[in-house]
């Protein structure tokens, strides 16, 4: 059984539904955490595969569970994250994972760095069953503030590896649901409007590529959600891996006397 603690420093939040093929895999991830000042909050959309049967396998485990239905995935996270006790979030997916040292890493680096809310970690995925990392990206404050980071221009903020004060997300009033598909890509334009988001090198989660996922099946709903009529053929996002790869000492150095 998790030792419940009173306080926790980090939140992590889990929206599920209808996710039976990964969903263990999620929960493993934050259950097998090297430190254990976290509480999981996992909010399921009432499942109708073996979600829920997975999930009470582990209900010991999981600090605060609910199952009801919800207006779709966003809906559910802020109802995670208003219920969390912890000062830090990580939202996690259904479908993804987190490193082993998320909490710890993130607990660290919070902890010692008071005015910093928002940050990103090293990029990690998984493909065919194979995890591995890339870089930690670079996002301009003003590509965020304008709305530049999506797909065809700067390329999309990668949610798995982004960790957040709930004080932020709460003064900003959370999601803005017109984004309908991109509330996260919302979310991150109002989150720069009050501060910037800081790059670092540690890992947080791992986003996975599979045939079902919703950011394929809704890709062109996506685009239609941040003002685009079809899917554009043109991307800018080799800009933004060549500034990260020039930048990544930077990040590597300035990461280490932030955390040391």
């Amino acid at each position: 059984m998790k030792k419940k603690i009173d306080k926790p420093y980090v939140s992590i939040i889990t929206p599920n539904l209808n996710c039976e093929k990964f969903i263990e895999n999620t929960i493993q991830s934050v259950i097998n955490q090297n430190s254990q000042n976290y509480e999981y909050i996992l909010i399921d959309g009432k499942s109708t595969d073996k979600s829920i049967k997975i999930i009470k396998k582990y209900i010991d485990k999981i600090d605060t569970f609910i199952s009801e239905k919800d207006k779709g995935m966003y809906y559910a996270i802020d109802k995670g994250i208003r219920k969390a006790k912890g000062n830090v979030i990580i939202w996690i997916n259904s479908d993804d994972i987190l490193d082993e040292n998320a909490v710890r890493n993130v607990e660290n680096f919070f902890k010692k760095n008071p005015d910093i809310d928002w940050i990103s970690g090293i990029n990690g995925y998984i493909k065919n069953n194979f995890k591995f990392s890339g870089i930690p990206y670079v996002y301009p404050r003003f590509i965020l503030k304008k709305g530049y980071a999506q797909h065809a221009l700067w390329g999309f903020v990668q949610q798995e590896s982004i960790s957040f004060r709930k004080n932020l997300y709460t003064k900003v009033g959370g999601f803005e649901y017109n984004y309908n598909y991109s509330c996260d890509y919302g979310l991150w334009m109002k989150f720069s409007k009050v501060t910037s988001l800081k790059t670092v090198f540690f890992k947080i989660g791992f986003f996975r590529y599979w045939t079902g996922q919703d950011s394929k099946l809704n890709k062109v709903n996506i685009f239609k959600s941040i003002g685009y009529k079809k899917i554009p053929f043109y991307s800018f996002r080799y800009i933004r891996n060549f500034l990260s790869l020039l930048m990544l000492p930077y990040v590597v150095i300035k990461t280490y006397f932030l955390t040391k």
